[in-house]
């Protein structure tokens, strides 16, 4: 089976007025966290975390969702991690609800093979804050030697009609990016990303410029079968941030936009990246629905 991208979610997400219409169109499954009992179905009533709301969100994505029950010992799990994060937590009071995605990414079913967890984000302030993303210096190793950071964005389109309720886009979402085409052109989109993030070596600017070219005829591919299926629709974008290797270069990197895809290597530095295990391995985060970031206007 190809590899499958799994998003994570925190225990509010689903309270966002349009959650998981976009998120759907980008992701195999969902993995969102529910109340175990009655007990903590009140506790999330009176934090205003609408469990409700999100019984009637989980019926229209059927098995595109994957609960997690957010028990006891999950709690526990990720008030440790959240007090490991106490910096972070005074500079940012979303950061319990970051900490909440992270943390769903621990005990995914051993059963599901080739599964590649993503941490969404909806704000660029949060993901700035939550790894300390900013502009490298002069003369500064973005990573470690012999790597970078790499920023990847690209538009993608989601069912936007202003006549229809938010339980219809998001059926709407859920029908059209199941379909066996659909989901035949998200895996040949992540495959992209996945091999861009594992190239043995950027050495020059020519070497992202050909693999965004490539990039952006995906992203026409998977645009144009939206746009048969869907009446109306919206342009949202993602960021996905991880790293490359370095090799021998030719030249300083700048950032390369074609179309409606993006690529920056190694002009930020994500301090908390070093903090997680083989985070550099991996992409560690998807940051949605930002327009203007970076310099790409």
């Amino acid at each position: 089976m190809s590899k499958q991208v799994w998003g994570t979610f925190s225990v509010k997400d689903h309270c966002d007025p349009n959650a998981f219409v976009a998120e759907v169109m980008l992701y195999d499954r969902l993995v969102v966290p529910v109340p175990p009992d009655d007990k903590q179905r009140e506790r999330w009533r009176k934090a205003g975390w609408q469990p409700e709301r999100l019984d009637n969100l989980l019926a229209i994505l059927g098995d595109r969702a994957y609960t997690v029950n957010w028990d006891d010992e999950r709690q526990q799990r990720w008030k440790a991690r959240y007090e490991r994060g106490a910096d972070v937590a005074q500079a940012l009071s979303d950061w319990a609800f970051a900490a909440t995605r992270t943390e769903l990414t621990q005990g995914l079913p051993r059963h599901v093979t080739g599964i590649q967890v993503v941490t969404n984000y909806t704000g660029i302030a949060e993901l700035e804050r939550d790894f300390r993303l900013r502009p490298t210096v002069e003369g500064e190793i973005p990573l470690y030697g012999g790597t970078a950071l790499a920023i990847i964005g690209h538009e993608f389109l989601v069912p936007d009609d202003a006549d229809w309720t938010h339980e219809d886009l998001l059926k709407e979402a859920v029908e059209l990016s199941s379909e066996r085409t659909s989901r035949r052109k998200r895996a040949s989109f992540w495959r992209w990303q996945r091999e861009f993030l594992n190239d043995k070596g950027i050495t020059d600017q020519s070497a992202i410029q050909d693999a965004l070219e490539e990039m952006q005829d995906l992203l026409e591919e998977e645009k144009a079968l939206v746009r048969k299926k869907c009446t109306r629709t919206g342009t949202q974008f993602a960021f996905l941030v991880g790293s490359v290797a370095l090799g021998l270069l030719g030249g300083p990197l700048t950032a390369v936009a074609v179309g409606g895809a993006f690529v920056s290597v190694g002009k930020f530095v994500a301090d908390r990246l070093l903090e997680e295990p083989n985070a550099t391995d991996k992409p560690v985060s998807l940051l949605r629905d930002i327009r203007k970031h970076f310099g790409w206007n």
